[in-house]
């Protein structure tokens, strides 16, 4: 359904739908149709999700790794994408994808183990208490992006489904700038292996 607008002269133009994966906006003057269109169900989708914080070497493993596996072939209902961003934009991208499974890819430091330990868990879909939440979506309307604030901030508006798994990576340098460690590199395969054999 084409989105129309009126021009200057009054003359309605049409312009084209915009259709964002699961996201279609129609012609709000048309009845009583919803402005947005959501999936209300999961689409049996797979979503991968790289989440890095950029210029910080290791901790932006999770968008440089994407960077270099999404040109591969992948199952036509897998979706590999960076999400480097605000934790609420995540939140609303799986709104729009509602996908059936997630598999989120980044560089956290624990300080439990060696540089270039891969771990691999099902996340734990309960939600944060309130005021750590408040806490995450204030600091990611300032600008900070990670995998913690997304993992907090999606859990407590329960949008992850619950099938989500998190691999992720120790780092040993988050200084600034670009190429990761020699032990992080080395996870670079492996880590490819671990999502493939997740989807």
């Amino acid at each position: 359904m084409p989105v129309s607008d009126q021009s200057r002269s009054g003359v309605a133009q049409q312009l084209p739908d915009l259709i964002i994966p699961g996201l279609t906006v129609p012609d709000p003057s048309l009845g009583s149709d919803p402005q947005y269109v959501l999936p209300k169900q999961d689409t049996g989708q797979t979503l991968v999700g790289g989440i890095g914080i950029p210029w910080l070497r290791d901790l932006d493993f999770g968008t440089q790794w994407v960077n270099r596996v999404a040109d591969l072939d992948w199952p036509d209902h897998v979706i590999v994408e960076d999400m480097s961003y605000a934790a609420h934009r995540v939140l609303h991208r799986l709104q729009e994808v509602r996908p059936s499974k997630v598999v989120l890819v980044g560089c956290m430091p624990r300080r439990e183990d060696p540089p270039g330990t891969i771990r691999r868990y099902e996340l734990d879909l309960t939600p944060p208490d309130d005021d750590e939440v408040q806490d995450r979506l204030s600091e990611a309307a300032m600008g900070i992006i990670d995998l913690d604030h997304t993992l907090a901030v999606v859990r407590y508006y329960g949008e992850f489904p619950a099938d989500t798994v998190v691999i992720e990576i120790e780092p040993e340098d988050d200084s600034f700038g670009l190429g990761f460690s020699d032990a992080v590199e080395a996870t670079v395969d492996e880590v490819l292996a671990l999502v493939r054999s997740e989807i």
